[in-house]
């Protein structure tokens, strides 16, 4: 999978511009403030429909300007694929390939692309919401389906909630009106899980094999999934209806919903201890690298072909090791990377090296 050429359109501090890229590694370097992690993000977003900086999508858009319009030509297989963005008054519209897009599941999941930024160590360091956010990511990438239950399960949540905090007391008709959502909640909440748990296990595998390279073979990475505050073997999901049956009272009474794939977890472990409390900057800093790597490995396998790489700025937040460990991953054949940095690094110089200048909003290849 590679990124031929992208345009940006009113995107951030892009008002116009142009953008080809090389089959191997792609240097973006310039100052700080200038865009270099604007161009990463409109990839992402291309793709993915998504961004983790922004919480509205009109955000992305350019200050006065109105809307935004976004292109990428990719290849996957030798097959051409362009995709087509346009955000106006945070309603948005793709096209693949010149098609309309109806859903998400059209066009998420054509091309891979793994995004690793110095913000990704809050996976270990923060709490729940990041490693659920980091998992579905990485999962609606591969299964479109879990795009289609965490759709469901968000619309049946925000309805549940709804009628909790408007309703006070107790009586058979809110039961029958809780039941009936819960019912939509426990369809789409098992799919949630049984597809987070599938990739917790893969990505323990991976993880564990890469880390035992940058840190230390000595050293045990384990991930347990968290569900309703107990551990899950693997391959089992909980009975979500009896679970949210068992809880309505508790519900009606704090007027919130108390359980669901909405409040689970990821416990990440180092030697039989949380990573977040006991493991050092540097073990958290390697953990998190090796997730990231894990991923691309992961989409490798699935796919049969490695995902973009997108690095942002990631190079000045490894110790000397890691960093050499990285370059060589991305060195190797067949795998694309675009990668931004304040300062170029001499090891990635190479026939095939593409480079942009960026300053001010524009990127120029030298």
């Amino acid at each position: 999978m590679r990124i031929n050429s992208l345009i940006l359109r009113n995107f951030r501090n892009y008002r116009r511009q142009e953008l080809d890229f090389g089959p191997a590694i792609n240097v973006l370097s310039g100052q700080n403030g200038q865009g270099k992690t604007n161009v990463l993000e409109s990839v992402f977003f291309l793709l993915t429909g998504k961004s983790q900086r922004i919480r509205q999508e009109i955000e992305l858009v350019t200050w006065g300007e109105d809307s935004l319009y976004l292109s990428g030509e990719f290849t996957v297989r030798e097959r051409r694929i362009q995709i087509e963005s346009f955000v106006r008054a945070n309603q948005r519209a793709v096209r693949l390939n010149g098609v309309p897009c109806r859903r998400m599941s059209d066009y998420v999941g054509l091309i891979n692309a793994v995004f690793f930024t110095p913000d990704d160590l809050e996976i270990v360091k923060k709490g729940p919401m990041e490693r659920r956010r980091f998992i579905d990511f990485m999962i609606c990438q591969s299964k479109p389906a879990h795009i289609a239950a965490l759709n469901q399960y968000q619309k049946a949540l925000k309805q549940k909630s709804a009628l909790l905090r408007r309703t006070r007391g107790d009586d058979a008709n809110l039961r029958a009106l809780l039941e009936s959502w819960n019912l939509q909640l426990a369809a789409a909440g098992t799919k949630i899980i049984s597809h987070r748990l599938e990739y917790v296990v893969k990505l323990q595998a991976e993880c564990q094999a890469i880390f035992s390279v940058i840190f230390s073979a000595d050293w045990l990475v384990e991930m347990t999934y968290i569900s309703m505050g107990r551990r899950l073997p693997k391959e089992e999901t909980p009975d979500l209806a009896a679970i949210f049956s068992e809880r309505m009272g508790q519900e009606i009474e704090r007027r919130a919903v108390l359980a669901g794939p909405h409040r689970d977890d990821i416990l990440i472990a180092v030697n039989e201890k949380p990573a977040k409390i006991f493991a050092s900057q540097g073990q958290q800093r390697a953990l998190v690298l090796s997730m990231k790597l894990a991923e691309m490995e992961i989409f490798r396998k699935e796919k049969e072909e490695y995902p973009l790489l997108l690095l942002d700025d990631v190079l000045s937040e490894l110790d000397e090791k890691r960093r050499g460990f990285l370059l060589d991953y991305i060195n190797a054949p067949g795998r694309q990377t675009l990668i931004t940095m304040t300062e170029r690094d001499a090891r990635l110089k190479g026939k095939e090296t593409v480079f942009y200048s960026v300053k001010g909003g524009r990127a120029e290849r030298e």
